[in-house]
């Protein structure tokens, strides 16, 4: 698994900013898809800024169809990925729309590395869908994701 930085190229709010944590209060780590057929963590931090008005980038990483993991934020960060459960929650979003097809075997190998290496450092934590968040109303991570290779 490759883990690239990308923290410092991303769109962030000049006006606002997400507070931060105690990493011990990590208690989730979620899993999402970007709904989109594409893009890349460029692309869902300029949404995410100019679009909805947020701080910055959602999510704490992002993988790519080919694998590649993108750390976006701090773990620290107490970012906007699934309302309920941003407090204690990491967010992971991989590439794709799993409502129309599954993920790739790359990414599911990255997902599953880097859930494992979460779990380590955070073994409180608990491996939990968006849609599976009390008071959701999506289907994320998308009906054709594959919920029996996570580590739960």
């Amino acid at each position: 698994m490759r883990i690239v930085d990308v923290r410092d190229e991303l769109a962030r709010s000049r006006s606002r900013k997400y507070a931060t944590r105690h990493l011990r209060s990590i208690e989730q780590l979620v899993v999402h898809h970007s709904g989109t057929r594409g893009g890349t963590p460029k692309d869902f931090a300029w949404y995410h800024v100019h679009t909805r008005g947020w701080p910055g980038i959602g999510y704490h990483y992002v993988i790519s169809p080919d694998g590649v993991v993108f750390k976006t934020n701090a773990l620290s960060t107490i970012s906007y990925h699934a309302r309920g459960a941003n407090l204690a929650g990491v967010g992971i979003c991989l590439v794709g729309d799993f409502n129309r097809s599954a993920p790739a075997d790359a990414q599911m190998s990255s997902l599953t590395e880097l859930l494992r290496l979460l779990l380590r450092y955070y073994p409180k934590a608990r491996v939990v869908l968006d849609r599976e968040v009390p008071g959701s109303r999506t289907s994320c991570p998308g009906m054709n994701f594959p919920v029996e290779r996570l580590p739960r």
